[in-house]
């Protein structure tokens, strides 16, 4: 119940409060796994464009809960989810064509989808794109790419990246290596000067932000970006001639080979070169 307090205080800073009362009821109604009733409460939300509500009647359609399983509904919403940026539409929508779940099998559009999802910060995206790297299925075949997305997903806590990553561990060469630590120290940099940008503009003419900030417990991060970096705002301020010294130090901290666990999306099984390719399960 602590999830659904905080994902409901994130709604209500942006829906209306008879849309609010209506998902909050839908919410109710899956944790109480009373289908029909959700069914009823996101339809007409989804019918307005609510991609969170498009998410969750796509879940209904795809594993036939409270209705009938249609998975070309189940893709109809998640597509209209997708297009409004929801990462886990856009994964959804990569299971649905690697699978060919009531579309052709097409390990190429089910890659760009997983590609979408992942740069979003998704770690079942993140794993199974990993696991097409590593096999080439639906994309050429690249272990420095392969270990990259792993850890990204790893870093977040996903316990089938962190086993896809390890058995990469003696395959790769110094150079793809090299090329998947290059990598994860630019998507840091990028990251720190996003949450930046973030922070700049959410205390624009706000003075101090408050001691805590709700954050959205789907975002499968335990990082905390806003009170990291306002300390390092502070020290930076406190420390001005060398503010630029400390800030390069603090966009290019790389602690991402620490290995961590999470949830699982599947690896491929490994090929003839211990290299075992397992689909990602929806």
């Amino acid at each position: 119940m602590n999830i659904l307090r905080h994902f409901l205080f994130i709604i209500a800073l942006l829906a209306p409060i008879p849309a609010l009362a209506d998902f909050q009821a839908g919410l109710i109604a899956l944790l109480n796994r009373d289908y029909p009733t959700a069914l009823k409460m996101f339809k007409p939300l989804a019918d307005k464009g609510n991609p969170a509500a498009q998410v969750n009647l796509g879940n209904l359609y795809m594993k036939g809960l409270g209705v009938e399983q249609n998975y070309p509904l189940a893709r109809h919403w998640y597509l209209k989810a997708a297009e409004q940026g929801e990462r886990m539409a856009q994964s959804k929508l990569g299971i649905i064509n690697y699978y060919g779940m009531g579309v052709d099998k097409n390990p190429v559009e089910a890659a760009s989808w997983f590609q979408k999802a992942a740069q979003l910060g998704d770690t079942s995206a993140q794993t199974a794109l990993g696991s097409l790297y590593a096999a080439g299925d639906g994309v050429a075949k690249n272990l420095a790419l392969a270990f990259y997305w792993y850890t990204m997903a790893e870093e977040q806590g996903n316990k089938e990246a962190a086993k896809g990553r390890k058995s990469l561990e003696e395959e790769l060469t110094p150079g793809e290596r090299d090329e998947a630590l290059r990598l994860m120290s630019e998507t840091r940099k990028q990251r720190a000067e996003q949450d930046q940008k973030a922070f700049e503009a959410a205390t624009a003419g706000l003075g101090t932000p408050p001691g805590q900030t709700a954050t959205e417990p789907a975002a499968e991060s335990s990082d905390k970006p806003i009170e990291t970096l306002r300390k390092t705002k502070k020290k930076a301020e406190q420390q001005k001639p060398i503010e630029k010294k400390s800030k390069q130090l603090t966009h290019t901290h790389d602690p991402m080979l620490k290995p961590d666990t999470e949830q699982a999306t599947t690896t491929p099984k490994k090929n003839t070169k211990s290299q075992t390719k397992t689909k990602p399960l929806p």
